[in-house]
């Protein structure tokens, strides 16, 4: 008798269908994240770069996941990317990941609000040899990006700041991209809140409009990823 499966049973390695085989010694979890990063070649996060860290949070909770970066630079490596745009620098390790990933005359111009997070960046990018190839910027996004119109065109942007205006962010962006372009939007899920028709956080709230912007967006291909947090993928079509 064949078993009974939902569509959607089937969609995370970690499920009991598709993981019914698994054996290992720790969670399934675990030896996912440390077999992707093994037979990946991604390297353990900390070991690529000198990181100088904030005391307010820790990469593990504000820096985007190993595999979903090394999902990145792979992307940007076939893509032949020259020019990226990044919203959220964080302490910088996305930057440089992406910065190391470009071509010599590669540039990462990245936007971080806080001037914290943005002193600490800029320390992190000089102890790696990066000061020449990431610009930043500080300020609120929203103000930045109406200002950027002689920055670009970009051929990737990666969008992991605010969250309550990601469809804003998503609309300064869209001019700015050059045709063939993709647009990388972070935890497209957030924590599950914008998965629910009507969130109960205003981050939820905001990522799901972008959500919805995203679904009925002209011109633009898309593709929404069960990867960490959730990652959606905008990628522009050629007039």
């Amino acid at each position: 008798m064949s078993l009974k499966l939902n569509p959607w049973d089937k969609l995370l390695p970690n499920q009991a269908f598709n993981a019914d085989q698994y054996s290992g010694p720790g969670s399934i979890e675990q030896s996912l994240y440390e077999t992707i990063l093994w037979s990946s070649a991604i390297p353990v996060p900390g070991t690529s770069f000198r990181i100088e860290q904030s005391d307010r949070f820790s990469i593990e909770e504000m820096a985007s996941n190993a595999v979903a970066l090394g999902f990145i630079t792979w992307l940007l490596q076939l893509m032949k990317a020259r020019r990226v745009l990044e919203i959220g620098t964080f302490v910088g390790v996305s930057a440089m990941s992406f910065a190391k990933a470009l071509p010599p005359d590669g540039r990462v111009v990245t936007i971080e609000k806080f001037d914290h997070f943005a002193a600490i960046a800029r320390r992190n990018f000089a102890a790696n040899g990066f000061q020449g190839r990431i610009d930043l910027v500080e300020g609120d996004a929203h103000d930045v990006l109406a200002k950027m119109h002689d920055r670009g065109p970009f051929d990737f942007a990666f969008i992991d700041g605010n969250k309550e205006r990601y469809a804003d962010y998503f609309r300064l962006i869209e001019p700015l991209m050059a045709a063939g372009g993709v647009v990388a939007v972070d935890d497209a899920f957030f924590h599950g809140d914008a998965l629910t028709e009507k969130p109960s956080t205003d981050k939820g709230r905001g990522v799901r409009k972008f959500l919805e912007l995203a679904a009925s967006a002209k011109d633009w291909r898309r593709i929404l990823l069960p990867l960490s947090n959730g990652l959606m993928l905008m990628f522009k079509s050629a007039p």
